[in-house]
């Protein structure tokens, strides 16, 4: 009898595409053969590197030595941006000579310190523009008050004394002072002034003259047309002045004709009445003279 075997007992060979590709554990890849050709750095190619840098250094040099000593980026020119004329021409006149030098050295910090140190300029920024011209915009202060402190002065919202007043017609603006010449706490005693001053409504900012603070905390208001002077605390002293209007006839029906209204104690009104006129001092009579 023939058994017919065939290709059972031979082992097959699977197709390339078919193969796995991790390994078992234990099996390990063939080794890879690199065909790279290792460099030697040479002496003379560091040599050369060297020289490469030198050079381009060198070069660099050369150049920012030619463009801060080239006249053609010499500021001949400085723009002004200003809203107040007299502090425009006064900034322009002072740029008018060029001295700033090349537009590459001018260090504008130490130029934006020096314009903020006028008593008028709240802030100012500059700018470069190639290849010799300044720009320099100018943020003007405003006045705000004016200020009574060893002399008159014109001053912003922050107390900064912009220039001295020599007439109080000049601005139609409020009068700040205190008791005791501001000689303590000016900063508080301002800002108080002003936030009493700006509480107000618009009708009585118009008639008011000035404002007086002390080291108690009230603050006497004076008016241009009323010689009546009122003192209000600094919590509400809008609502004090309103009371006061409200009340004013009832107060003088009963007390007179008023000098001085203390509304700076809670609850509390004290009035003073006015000083009565001086009487006029009498006439002497005509010196006769004597007869012979």
């Amino acid at each position: 009898m023939a058994t017919a075997i065939g290709d059972l007992g031979r082992e097959r060979k699977r197709p390339l595409f078919a193969r796995r590709h991790l390994f078992r554990p234990g099996e390990k890849d063939l080794p890879l053969q690199k065909g790279r050709r290792r460099r030697v750095l040479r002496p003379t190619h560091v040599l050369a590197l060297f020289a490469l840098q030198a050079a381009f250094f060198l070069g660099l040099r050369e150049i920012y030595l030619f463009l801060i000593t080239w006249d053609y980026l010499d500021i001949r020119k400085v723009e002004v941006v200003c809203a107040k004329d007299s502090l425009d021409r006064a900034l322009r006149t002072h740029f008018a000579t060029p001295r700033l030098g090349n537009i590459l050295l001018c260090d504008l910090p130490a130029l934006r310190a020096d314009i903020r140190r006028l008593a008028w300029v709240k802030d100012a920024s500059i700018q470069k523009v190639f290849p010799s011209t300044l720009r320099i915009t100018v943020a003007v202060r405003t006045p705000f008050a004016l200020l009574e402190r060893g002399g008159l002065w014109l001053a912003d919202e922050e107390g900064r004394v912009l220039e001295p007043v020599y007439s109080l017609d000049e601005y139609a603006l409020p009068v700040f002072s205190d008791e005791t010449g501001f000689a303590s706490g000016f900063f508080d005693k301002w800002e108080a002034a002003g936030r009493c001053f700006r509480s107000l409504p618009a009708n009585e900012q118009a008639r008011l003259a000035g404002v007086r603070s002390d080291d108690y905390g009230s603050l006497e208001l004076m008016f241009k047309d009323d010689p009546v002077r009122v003192v209000v605390g600094r919590v509400s002293p809008a609502g004090d002045l309103a009371r006061f209007r409200s009340r004013r006839a009832a107060w003088e029906e009963f007390a007179g004709p008023l000098g001085v209204v203390e509304m700076s104690f809670d609850g509390r009104v004290f009035l003073r009445a006015a000083a009565p006129p001086p009487a006029g001092d009498p006439v002497p009579p005509p010196d006769q003279g004597q007869g012979d």
